[in-house]
């Protein structure tokens, strides 16, 4: 194959990409130019792990049917701006660090589909940030064995006080970390891996073994501790392998893994989607990182500090102690205390005026700056930050409500919390690292004068809340309201389902299929006055009310059907309309997804101003009662909720459940049946499916419910369709007499119950639903 070459700018670096046509992977058909784009895609969540490691590289310039090369040394030929870190006593070399996603495609180009990580991270080349357990099945072992084997040994590993983390390797086995605090050397870990396995693989020996050579394992599985060696390396996660099927190392929650049977399922043209469905299973990694048990007892204390140029004496909480009245207030005292160094916090707090406050743990105290606008969300957004006064170490751990009238008066609460590091110091500022479950990134800040400074993210995430398209979360549907105890329960608004986008003062509306309909409400084009925020996300409900307060269904129908800016005006006029906000998935900078609906549920509160088209679904925990008050008011029914529940995006889960007043089904219309009599001209009966997974299933037909004016504006909307081949698989008794149409069109029935064979009895139809239509 001739050679062929093209130049690309990734970031600010410009490379020449080269044979992107080439086959890596024949039996898939899997080309270069692929595995490029994989790592580009990838980018934001595998730096978050690779960053600052030093990498073994592992390529295969003539496909993975072909020779492969190891190398540590990086190429003499690489540009400047690939950064290396010299390493080795003797036999030094040049390993490559990865640091920005422009390093990945230009490894990528040549052919480099493995990464493999060091156990330590810069600048602490010399000791370890975890400990590594490799599971090592030999050949043939069902992977259901390995599984078995990872999860008895996880509980081993949490009584020993770590926090283990888990990936497939891409190939047979696993791969178990837990983070450690980087205090120790790679012999110190090695010793506490040793302690930790040992006395797991005697209590296991008919299926584990800790011998490393194959004759010696007598087909057992073996629990490699030897990888935790000075100079040893693993594969990275989200790694590509160099065999068939482009596996990935894919990094999983262990609840995940005893559903995973084959763990080649994760491949490259996978793994992406998983990641951003799903999230990054190792998010906030190093922030559970713990001493080496083995060491434990020197660190068990805090340190006591003593006034000395390196620590600051209790004159540094002087200015703190000056303004507050600790009869007052539930604030902590301003006492000095010892830590690790390394801890961080980030308050949310409404006082006078909403903001952040950002907190490093430096010299005994909390270095202390008010971000008014929240941390930026992405590269490229300058924040104005603003130094304040040093707090005492226990703030780390501070939540509450300082009463009105004192210093701070308003709601604090804790709103990341985690471990940092400084990457690199300057002279006006530093770069520093944030790892916590909430919140995980790389930011710059520097002085620009007196104590204003500014505040940059450095890192881009994988998924951009804001501007990505995110899918609802899903209800699941029951006759009777659960037990009040464990749920919060709401009015289900009649309306339509919309998540409200607000970037940096630009608000965009989407449908639930991801239609953007922002030019439809002209009276929700409001973020300033609605919102106490400067990014997020909304899940909400627009709705048109009728003279009594009802949501009336047609008249946002109607304010969805319309065409120009004119138009949409003049339905705002006649119909006006409100949104009814009931979640919030991303707030100023770090997801919510995984906080408790409860908590999720109060910064929605405090995120929303009064006196706007943009209103709080109220929740009560008296679900029966509400019930009750919907039906008696001829509402749609209400939701039920579980106050702990995460927020599952685009997954139907049995956390929320869909209570309604009438049993109603959201159906495709995929044909109808030639009519008779006064519907000749018309239709008989719409023949009925519904989506499961990835067909389509067959749900009777239904022909009641029309009055003539309904009649004919259905058949309108038929009559845009196509015909096309009968959509499912099922055949009608009335197949010879249905046009069968293309599923586009959705509608919303009325009916009694399920038939044995899964269609609906006694089936009504109430409307067609233009909002759940993509497009």
């Amino acid at each position: 194959m001739p050679r062929t070459a093209q130049l690309v700018r990734v970031g600010k670096r410009k490379i020449e990409l080269s044979n992107l046509q080439k086959v890596l992977f024949p039996r898939d058909g899997i080309l270069k130019a692929e595995l490029i784009q994989y790592y580009l895609r990838i980018a934001p969540t595998i730096l978050t792990h690779i960053k600052g490691r030093p990498l073994s590289l592992v390529r295969y310039p003539d496909g993975v049917t072909g020779e492969r090369f190891y190398q540590k040394n990086r190429p003499g030929w690489a540009p400047d701006w690939v950064e290396y870190v010299t390493l080795g006593s003797e036999d030094r070399k040049d390993y490559v660090v990865a640091t920005e996603e422009a390093s990945l495609v230009w490894l990528a180009n040549l052919a480099c589909i493995e990464l493999h990580q060091m156990h330590a991270r810069q600048p602490h080349f010399d000791q370890p940030d975890y400990i590594v357990w490799d599971i090592d099945p030999p050949d043939g072992e069902p992977f259901e064995n390995v599984v078995e084997v990872a999860l008895a040994l996880k509980e081993q590993i949490e009584r020993f006080g770590y926090h283990p983390f888990v990936k497939t390797t891409g190939g047979k086995g696993v791969h178990i970390l837990a983070p450690v605090e980087t205090k120790w050397s790679f012999h110190d870990a090695f010793e506490a891996a040793r302690a930790v396995a040992k006395p797991f693989v005697e209590a296991n020996s008919e299926t584990t073994t800790l011998h490393i050579k194959k004759e010696a394992r007598k087909g057992k599985i073996l629990v490699d501790i030897y990888r935790n060696r000075g100079g040893q390396s693993i594969i990275s996660p989200y790694s590509a392998r160099g065999v068939e099927g482009a596996p990935v190392s894919m990094p999983l929650e262990w609840e995940h893994l005893p559903r995973v049977t084959d763990p080649s399922v994760f491949t490259l043209r996978n793994a992406v989607e998983h990641v951003v469905s799903a999230g990054d299973a190792w998010e906030g990694f190093a922030a559970y990182a713990v001493p080496l048990h083995t060491q434990e007892r020197q660190t068990r204390r805090a340190k006591q500090l003593k006034p000395a140029r390196t620590y600051k004496t209790p004159e540094a909480l002087a200015s703190y102690a000056q303004k507050r009245r600790f009869d007052k207030t539930p604030e902590p005292g301003p006492e000095l205390a010892g830590g690790q160094g390394n801890g961080f916090v980030i308050h949310r707090h409404h006082a006078s005026r909403l903001h952040y406050d950002l907190r490093l743990e430096q010299d005994g105290t909390l270095k202390s700056w008010a971000v008014p606008r929240g941390l930026p969300p992405r590269p490229g957004i300058k924040r104005l930050s603003v130094a304040v006064e040093d707090h005492p170490m226990k703030y780390l751990t501070f939540e509450g409500e300082i009463p009105k009238g004192e210093y701070g008066g308003g709601m604090m609460w804790i709103y990341a919390l985690g471990k940092y590091e400084i990457t690199k110091k300057k002279k006006d500022g530093f770069y520093f690292r944030l790892q916590s479950r909430e919140l995980s990134g790389e930011y710059r800040t520097y002085r620009t004068r007196g104590n204003e400074w500014l505040l940059e993210r450095l890192d881009t995430p994988q998924v951009d809340w804001v501007r990505d398209p995110v899918q609802p979360m899903l209800a699941k549907s029951r006759r009777d309201v659960p037990p009040a105890e464990d749920f919060l329960f709401e009015v289900k608004w009649d309306g339509i389902r919309a998540l409200i986008s607000l970037d940096e003062g630009h608000l965009t509306i989407r449908s639930r299929n991801q239609r953007d309909i922002t030019h439809l409400f002209p009276e929700l084009l409001v973020p300033d006055q609605a919102f106490r925020a400067s990014s997020a996300l909304f899940d909400a409900e627009i709705v048109c009310l009728d003279p009594s307060g009802h949501p009336d269904f047609k008249k946002v129908i109607n304010r969805i059907q319309q065409r120009g800016e004119a138009a949409a005006a003049r339905a705002q006029n006649r119909n006006p309309a409100v949104c009814y906000v009931f979640d919030c998935l991303y707030l100023d900078g770090r997801g919510l997804v995984g906080e408790p609906l409860v908590r999720r549920r109060a910064w929605l509160a405090d995120a929303l101003r009064r006196g706007t088209p943009y209103r709080l679904s109220e929740a009560v925990e008296e679900g029966q009662a509400l019930f009750d008050a919907a039906s008696s008011m001829g509402l749609e029914g209400i939701m039920a909720k579980e106050k702990n529940s995460r927020y599952f995006p685009g997954k139907r889960s049995s956390s929320w459940f869909k209570i309604k007043t009438r049993q109603t089904a959201e159906c495709l219309i995929v044909g109808y049946t030639q009519g008779k009599g006064d519907r000749e001209q018309f239709f008989g009966a719409l023949q009925l499916a519904e989506n499961d997974g990835n067909q389509l299933v067959y749900r009777g037909k239904v022909g009641t419910g029309f009055d003539a004016k309904l009649l004919k504006a259905v058949f309108k909307e038929l009559k845009k369709l196509r015909p096309a081949p009968r959509p499912v698989q099922e055949k009608p008794v009335d197949d010879a007499k249905t046009v069968w149409l293309e599923p586009k069109l959705v509608c919303e029935i009325e009916y009694a119950s399920m038939t044995p064979n899964g269609t609906y009895r006694e089936p009504v139809f109430l409307r067609l639903r233009p909002d759940l239509v993509e497009g």
